[in-house]
């Protein structure tokens, strides 16, 4: 006998209907069809994206020129390179040019503008598209000229949009001593975000960087006395290659951030600096009620082993020093009252292919839909206008 399948759990389990027929390519076009938002609605990505060009040749010291990463579009796509090594293998490049990075907002500001007015956004976090990719090489030459010439190129492109577009920026994370300077340097530059890779690797000395070690405290104190958020994003060695590597590298990816709020939370990071704030970004929201269950446990049933003993209750960390982002999350936004309303954070992650560029609008009405109007204001908007102090 043919078996059959049920076609009732045979559909794609999203959250808005129709959603899998979004033209997911750079030709894909904004949601137009107005919506009527309450009174006091204002709509902010904390999650967008904006392509580096060519930001480092120039300013490395002449006899390390040929150290210094170059993007170049030629041949049909974006290509970042260090020397002799492509940082993306050419033919992904090629593939993520036709599938995303050829979007012209991605790069051109004014293009990008006219998306965010179509789609009703009217401020965005800008995080980078490809600089992720230098994170993975952890003992990697030059850190101070990559990033530092990083953060001043995209403080240049934010101020091309002057109060609509707001920069992430990458301190120093590797050597102590400099950890002040370097985020004082970054504040001065107009950094709404200070981002910091999952995976560190090693410290100028060769030794492993661990955010759970009081060694890092000079970082975390320069970052809280600054009042700028800390930040975690997805996007460190993505998989490119093999069976369902697409598939398989989102959902390992998408998982959470166990790890790096763990060792904030029982590394005791935020008892020593209580004014920190950390946000997640890119992972969702369903991922962190399942965590808080999981640590309140540890903190109880392992009470005379956690070392340093904690001032409250795992989960109160979260609700009173954390976000995370999302784009779509119905099972995130069903466990509101166990993650907290005034931790989530709506971003559009424009444009990459799992972004709500194309059905904005429809993704903000699911948040409306889903808990009071109060709670919904402070999610698309509101509580990213004063986290990141987005005047």
């Amino acid at each position: 006998m043919a078996e059959t399948v049920d076609p009732v759990h045979d559909e794609y389990i999203l959250e808005l209907p129709g959603q899998k027929t979004i033209d997911v390519s750079p030709k894909r076009r904004p949601e137009l069809e107005p919506r009527s938002w309450p009174a006091g609605t204002r709509i902010v990505s904390a999650d967008s994206h904006l392509i580096e060009q060519d930001y480092w040749y120039e300013g490395f010291p002449e006899h390390k020129k040929g150290q210094a990463p170059r993007m170049l579009f030629k041949d049909g796509y974006f290509d970042l390179t260090i020397g002799e090594r492509h940082m993306t293998a050419p033919k992904l490049a090629e593939h993520l040019y036709v599938s995303m990075e050829g979007t012209p907002g991605l790069n051109d500001i004014p293009a990008r503008l006219a998306d965010l007015d179509a789609e009703g956004v009217e401020k965005e976090l800008i995080f980078p598209q490809r600089l992720f990719g230098l994170f993975m090489f952890g003992e990697m030459q030059n850190r101070e000229e990559v990033f530092g010439l990083y953060n001043q190129a995209i403080a240049r492109r934010c101020a091309e949009a002057p109060g609509r577009l707001y920069s992430v920026m990458v301190p120093n994370y590797w050597d102590m001593p400099a950890a002040a300077d370097s985020v004082s340097e970054c504040r001065q530059l107009g950094a709404r975000g200070l981002m910091v890779p999952l995976k560190p690797g090693k410290d100028k000395d060769g030794n492993h960087i661990n955010y759970n070690d009081p060694n890092m405290d000079p970082l975390f104190d320069a970052i809280a006395s600054s009042g700028i958020p800390l930040i975690f994003h997805i996007g460190e060695a993505v998989r490119t290659s093999a069976h369902g590597a697409a598939g398989i590298g989102l959902l390992v990816q998408m998982q959470g951030f166990r790890l790096q709020w763990s060792q904030l939370t029982f590394g005791g990071v935020f008892d020593r600096f209580p004014s920190l704030k950390a946000v997640f970004v890119e992972g969702g929201l369903s991922w962190v009620a399942s965590m808080l269950h999981d640590a309140d446990m540890a903190a109880t049933h392992f009470r005379t082993s956690i070392n340093p003993k904690l001032k409250h209750a795992p989960s109160w960390y979260w609700r009173n020093h954390c976000y995370a982002t999302f784009m779509t999350d119905p099972v995130g936004l069903s466990l509101l009252d166990r993650i907290g309303p005034e931790t989530c954070l709506w971003s559009s992650d424009y444009p990459h292919q799992e972004s709500t560029f194309g059905y904005s609008r429809s993704s903000i009405q699911a948040v409306f839909d889903a808990t009071t109007v109060e709670n919904a204001q402070l999610i698309v908007g509101k509580t990213a206008l004063r986290l990141f102090d987005m005047v």
